[in-house]
């Protein structure tokens, strides 16, 4: 195998996504200077933020057309004269939609090689989720997905659970002295209701008994309404909205400081890496029990606690309890916890299936 083609539609740029496409480029730079990789986006405009490719080759197909079946005709003659111009050993498709094109430009460009798919979002809550059925073989990030990739008619023995990865990190963020004021953090998109639901949060933290401070790091269209609602509900003052950070845990290690837990009330996930980033730093999680990822992360009480998605109530006790009795919380055990996560033990095993995949194409 030398060379690996990634596609996909275009993204933001500024997503947990393209931070664990971008890592696992630089893995292979690293570990096998000898595999090249490169990415080709299906766009319709020219607005995706390109800082996050850091050096990374990447070519782009642009269409604006509002007829979807012209729009993909020209993406698949451009993909496969790409194809046929860098003849790549495998290709990994980003996002759903892109199974479709890149086995229809495979055709077209007469080449031979194995498509897999490697969606990054929940299957049941994207349009046209059937499409991940024209790949070859299927790269899950959670055991939810998996099974609603199987929901979808792909065989179990094509798919292959791997997560997403994280670097281990060699010290930790504590919590907070004996004492001390419990301290929670937020980590995300602002999404009143819907998928992060930070409603629920405001909700939660509103009925809490005694004394707390929550820091809320991210940004998003609700912004204004979730501190609007934190107003409404008069717990403003306890709550530190820090808005987008280029490095949230710079942030948090050189400014915050301690942490009692990271909240997550999301009532849908694909894999929320802001649960490993925050257990890479030794942090407790207490996240919903949504479809998908969380269950795959927290081992409850010793790394972190789940609730029922929605349950209000649920999640109100869990943070009373840190607020009334603290647990005893180990962080470098926390750090341990999430061994099967860390860049090196992801790196082998995604190598591994690759290579197998590539090794069966060609015999």
């Amino acid at each position: 195998m030398k060379k690996i083609a990634f596609v996909g539609e275009a993204v933001s740029g500024f997503g947990g996504m393209e931070t664990v496409i971008g890592n696992v480029i630089q893995a292979f730079r690293a570990d096998t200077p000898s595999v090249m990789s490169k990415m080709f986006f299906f766009c319709r405009k020219d607005q995706m933020d390109k800082g996050w490719l850091n050096g990374i080759d990447a070519a782009y197909s642009f269409s604006s057309n509002k007829l979807g079946f012209l729009r993909r005709a020209k993406h698949i003659r451009a993909f496969a004269r790409w194809l046929q111009h860098e003849q790549p050993d495998v290709v990994i498709c980003i996002d759903v939609i892109s199974c479709l094109l890149a086995n229809r430009a495979r055709i077209k460009s007469g080449l031979t090689f194995p498509i897999f798919a490697w969606p990054h979002f929940s299957l049941d809550h994207k349009k046209h989720a059937e499409y991940v059925t024209w790949a070859d073989y299927h790269l899950a990030i959670s055991s939810g997905i998996k099974q609603q990739m199987m929901a979808r008619g792909v065989p179990e023995s094509r798919i292959n659970v791997i997560f997403n990865p994280v670097a281990p990190k060699d010290t930790i963020i504590p919590m907070p002295a004996p004492g001390d004021v419990p301290t929670f953090l937020y980590v995300g998109r602002m999404k009143f209701e819907g998928q992060k639901r930070i409603k629920d949060l405001l909700d939660g933290m509103a009925v809490l008994e005694g004394p707390w401070k929550l820091h809320v790091i991210g940004d998003g269209s609700d912004f204004a309404q979730c501190q609007r609602y934190g107003r409404e509900k008069g717990i403003d003052e306890r709550i530190t909205w820090h808005g987008w950070q280029a490095d949230p845990w710079a942030l948090v290690r050189n400014e915050i400081k301690t942490v009692s837990a990271l909240l997550l009330t999301s009532s849908f996930e694909g894999f929320p890496m802001t649960l490993l980033e925050a257990m890479s730093w030794g942090i407790y999680c207490i996240s919903s029990d949504c479809m998908s990822g969380p269950a795959d992360m927290i081992s409850d009480s010793q790394n972190g606690r789940l609730y029922p998605p929605g349950d209000v109530s649920a999640l109100t006790a869990v943070l009373q309890q840190f607020i009334s009795a603290p647990p005893e919380v180990d962080p470098v055990a926390i750090q341990q916890s999430i061994h099967r996560f860390y860049t090196d033990v992801y790196f082998e095993k995604i190598k591994a299936i690759l290579h197998h995949a590539t090794e069966k194409s060609v015999q």
